[in-house]
């Protein structure tokens, strides 16, 4: 018996929950068990737990008024859905859902709940520190470097037209 190939539709909606709970989950034990700006090692220096909060925008930029803060993340959200709900490729539909998972979680569900985003993920080398993060920054990259790769890879790409056949004129 076959089993029943699942739509994009599907992967998008489960990859946007999975990503969206993971995140939640994943601040809830940081915000629980993590002291606030204390630095936990994990793997050494390289990967380290801090918990911090976040009330302005990517890597603590701010975008002007606090209400663009959620204005623009719900526009950048609805053209995902929008793109997400035309594609008909698996793998595209897993990246917008990990890209709508990881913008509800720090856009909406952090901002509205807390006010801030719950960051705690430190990784670097010595001195030299990335901002610090959250799963969902880390599923918004993923699906952003999916899609990248789909198309750059050149499977994003539509094949060219057949040729008609060609007939011999007499």
């Amino acid at each position: 018996m076959k089993r029943p190939v699942r739509s994009a539709r599907f992967w998008f909606i489960v990859s946007a929950v999975l990503a969206l709970a993971l995140d939640q989950a994943a601040k809830l034990l940081a915000y629980g068990r993590l002291p606030k700006h204390v630095p936990q090692p994990v793997l050494g220096e390289t990967l380290r737990f801090v918990l911090t909060t976040n009330r302005r925008g990517l890597f603590g930029m701010s975008y002007g008024p606090f209400w663009v803060h959620y204005a623009l993340p719900l526009i950048g959200m609805c053209l995902v859905v929008y793109f997400a709900l035309r594609t008909s490729n698996r793998w595209s539909g897993v990246a917008f859902g990990l890209i709508l998972g990881g913008g509800l979680g720090n856009n909406l569900v952090d901002r509205v709940r807390l006010g801030s985003v719950i960051d705690f993920i430190d990784f670097g080398f010595g001195k030299w520190r990335w901002y610090t993060f959250n799963l969902a920054d880390a599923f918004v990259v993923a699906g952003v470097t999916m899609l990248l790769a789909y198309e750059f890879l050149g499977r994003g790409r539509h094949k060219p037209a057949a040729k008609p056949p060609v007939t011999e004129q007499k």
